[in-house]
């Protein structure tokens, strides 16, 4: 009964594996980025992405949306970085702006909400704002060095939604389903 136990754990891992292997493998296929690309900026950000509760597709769509937008590999990962840090910490108040536009940084329980979702969340009200207004938002919340990823995160929400769909239907199988 041990024995089933520790099979059925490790069937379970090797099916959550082929399930993220799959939604990468789509993202790779329907972006420019290539995997080594994806991981490589994923590689950046991750840990405080995890903390988020930020699904892998979503990990993964931002960072092939940083890629097809000319982002160098290292800059679109610490940039992404920098932004769950300074929202976690509220570094030169950037929660406060995204409270100031209804937009909740942390859930219920007090954890940090996914990056992905806080930006869909913020959306419609950032595009209301002025060019001058995009920018000042963009650089409390992502900071001087990291603010034009932030605008291209924010103007590419629909090619992120797009990756993260797509990667959700797993369109591109790692590997062919095995009877």
């Amino acid at each position: 009964n041990e024995n089933a136990n520790a099979q059925e754990r490790a069937n379970a891992i090797r099916k959550n594996s082929m399930r993220i292997l799959d939604q990468l493998n789509t993202i790779e296929n329907r972006s420019a980025a290539t995997m080594e690309q994806i991981t490589f900026v994923m590689n950046q950000f991750a840990s405080q992405a995890h903390l988020a509760n930020e699904e892998i597709r979503s990990m993964a769509a931002m960072s092939a949306v940083m890629i097809e937008t000319g982002e160098e590999q290292g800059k679109g990962g610490r940039a992404l970085k920098m932004m769950y840090a300074r929202l976690g910490s509220d570094i030169g108040g950037a929660r406060q702006e995204m409270e100031r536009y209804g937009v909740s940084v942390t859930d219920a329980e007090g954890n940090m909400r996914p990056l992905s979702e806080m930006l869909k969340q913020l959306e419609e009200s950032f595009f209301e704002q002025s060019g001058a207004q995009q920018q000042n938002t963009a650089q409390i919340i992502a900071g001087n060095r990291h603010y034009t990823r932030f605008l291209k995160l924010m103007t590419n929400l629909d090619r992120l939604r797009e990756l993260e769909i797509e990667a959700a239907f797993a369109l591109f199988p790692a590997m062919e389903e095995i009877e």
